[in-house]
């Protein structure tokens, strides 16, 4: 019995290595999107709306033009949902109209009325400059840049200054001269407020954990820029009494703000506001970073006890897809329930994990409604990036100006997305490189209209330092791509039509190294699948195409896939194997043969020896 044991136990562990660990949370947690399409699925059923059925019932489009009517429209639309958005964009513009046609239009003091429509209507695709009959009712301009000319934006809070900037930069929208407000009013606005912890409040002395993650993803744009905001806060006083004046980037804003987020986080991955645990806190820390770049999963500042934000976003989740506030009944909210599921709480967690699946997928962030990178642009930025993530401390002052100007040929609109510019800026003061503060020109198109490029001298270098065409290997495919790109949009220059052409034959020969990798793929594939099956016969096959495998460069080898390689590698050895036993096999049978005839010739000289010698002697 007890040598049964150990044998068991000694099994199980030499079997365990065979099979990956997977821990219950990973088998349990649903994906990002499970969560999302269970909120819908739940909203649906909310409003009446059958398995399958458009959100926007009669029920639904009731609500258009407040809150649990505006959010969720924006949620699906940057997500991705399919849905009937015509209907939502039909209501909420007649809605508009009525609203308008009262002195106070849509609020009397509430700014942010404007900016959640309009950040609805640009997520449903429609155009918030533009509402009304005639197109006349401009969202952006009365509820942002002039709304000072009504009422300050601030008027309500904090948070009137902060979703107007995220309104106004929703488009990349231009503030005319002669507006109310500048777009650095909305900024300094909401440094002002900063308080000393690194954190932001509604009202009180206390940080918020909600209106700080909301003072994030409204400064997240300028994250990168150099330019220094000199202003006097209004909730911070000297031993005097007198409110302290700040000189400060909104990087620095940012970091502070983060490091308290981080050190107010639960246990869980869960955040706390106003006294109460809660799922919205979490969805709007989740927003923030997402804002900066920052996968919310996977940053250690915000994973606590092994728990992510995501793990704190789960436990407020229900079994029918919907989400509770919190599980702690609050007699200030009472239609949050804690065992019932809650339309803010599922609209927050919604948009929240689309602004969680962009960052992960390296699109537009949540607010960023402008047109969707092309494949160039995000190889720009991806390129940008690697640059600066290759600089260390061997890199040379040559490396640092590479990077810098891979940085700055991103349009300045698009910078905010290269999300190690810390790095490259280190190294830029390591070597003494300039950066510029930052001030990008607003087109006032919403960033429909592409700016007109240019080819810069940087551009010229790499270009000139491209190998030969003959040496080309799909390496050098995101520079040749790029400086296509950019040629094909920039100004007329001199040397313009050499560097074309230079260019368009480095980029034909890298397509047609691209076209082999996939076409021997393909043929490894059709030939080879399964590689178990692979005989002697297959051995003329097996060799051709190791021998277009190996007139690749190794580069251009390792941009196979590893089975199709490992697979190809192995067919060769396979049925080189194979034919070595065959010749050796028949060398053998040769010598054996041979061997043979050796034996059976000795064998019959020796018996006819022997005979000769038992004949009598002949008479003569």
């Amino acid at each position: 019995m007890k040598k049964t044991v150990v044998c068991i136990f000694l099994l199980i562990s030499l079997t365990a290595g065979l099979f990956p660990a997977v821990s219950v949370s990973a088998t349990e947690n649903p994906s990002v999107e499970e969560v999302m399409e269970g909120i819908l699925a739940w909203k649906r059923s909310d409003v009446g709306a059958g398995e399958g059925e458009s959100l926007f019932t009669d029920r639904f489009l009731a609500l258009a033009g407040t809150t649990p009517g505006d959010w969720y429209p924006l949620g699906m639309g940057r997500y991705g949902t399919e849905e009937n958005y015509s209907a939502y964009l039909a209501v909420i513009g007649e809605k508009v109209i009525e609203r308008y046609r009262t002195p106070q239009k849509l609020d009397k003091v509430k700014a942010t009325e404007w900016h959640r429509i309009a950040l609805a209507v640009r997520a449903a695709g429609g155009d918030p400059r533009h509402m009304g009959e005639n197109g006349e009712i401009d969202l952006i301009a009365d509820g942002t840049y002039n709304r000072g000319l009504t009422v300050s934006p601030g008027r309500q809070g904090i948070n009137g200054w902060i979703f107007g900037l995220i309104a106004l930069d929703s488009g990349r929208y231009e503030v005319p001269e002669g507006a109310a407000n500048t777009r650095e009013d909305f900024i300094a606005e909401i440094l002002r407020t900063q308080r000393e912890d690194g954190g932001f409040a509604l009202s009180g002395k206390t940080s918020d954990v909600d209106i700080t993650a909301m003072a994030v993803q409204a400064l997240a744009p300028y994250y990168n820029s150099e330019r220094v905001f000199r202003y006097t806060s209004s909730v911070r006083k000297d031993g005097d009494g007198a409110y302290l004046s700040f000189e400060k980037k909104v990087r620095e804003v940012i970091d502070e703000s983060l490091a308290w987020l981080s050190s107010v986080q639960c246990a869980d991955g869960d955040f706390e506001s106003w006294g109460t645990r809660n799922a919205e806190s979490t969805a709007q820390v989740i927003v923030a970073l997402s804002a900066l770049g920052i996968d919310a999963l996977h940053d250690s500042r915000f994973i606590k006890g092994g728990n992510t934000l995501l793990d704190g976003i789960l436990k407020y989740r229900l079994p029918n897809g919907g989400f509770v506030h919190s599980y702690t009944y609050d007699p200030d909210n009472p239609t949050s329930l804690p065992d019932k599921a809650n339309t803010m709480a599922g609209e927050q967690v919604l948009y929240s994990l689309a602004a969680l699946f962009r960052c992960r997928k390296g699109m537009r962030t949540l607010y960023d409604m402008r047109e969707e990178f092309s494949a160039l642009e995000r190889l720009k930025l991806d390129a940008a990036i690697a640059k600066i993530n290759l600089l260390n401390e061997d890199s040379a002052k040559a490396d640092a100006e590479d990077a810098v100007a891979s940085y700055l040929d991103i349009p300045a609109l698009d910078r905010c997305y290269v999300n190690n510019y810390v790095k490259l800026l280190a190294y830029s003061e390591k070597f003494g490189i300039d950066l510029p503060e930052e001030e990008p020109v607003y087109n006032g198109s919403g960033g429909e209209d592409r700016p007109l490029l240019y080819f810069s001298e940087s551009n010229k270098k790499t270009a000139d330092a491209l190998p030969s065409v003959d040496a080309l290997t799909t390496e050098y495919y995101a520079t040749v791509t790029t400086l296509r790109y950019l040629l094909a949009n920039c100004e007329d220059f001199e040397e313009k039509d050499a560097y074309v052409e230079r260019i368009d034959r480095a980029y034909a020969r890298i397509t047609e190294i691209r076209g082999e990798i996939e076409a021997l793929q393909a043929d490894i594939k059709e030939q080879l699948y399964p590689f178990e099956r692979i005989s002697l016969s297959d051995r003329g096959a097996v060799h051709a195409l190791y021998d277009r495998y190996m007139a690749l460069s190794e580069y251009d080898r390792g941009q196979l896939t590893a089975s199709d390689a490992e697979g190809l590698i192995k067919c060769k050895t396979q049925v080189d194997t194979l034919y070595l036993a065959l010749l050796i096999g028949g060398i053998s049978l040769v010598i054996a043969a041979g061997v043979t005839a050796v034996v059976i010739l000795r064998i019959r000289k020796r018996r006819k020896a022997r005979a000769e010698k038992k004949m009598p002697e002949s008479e003569e």
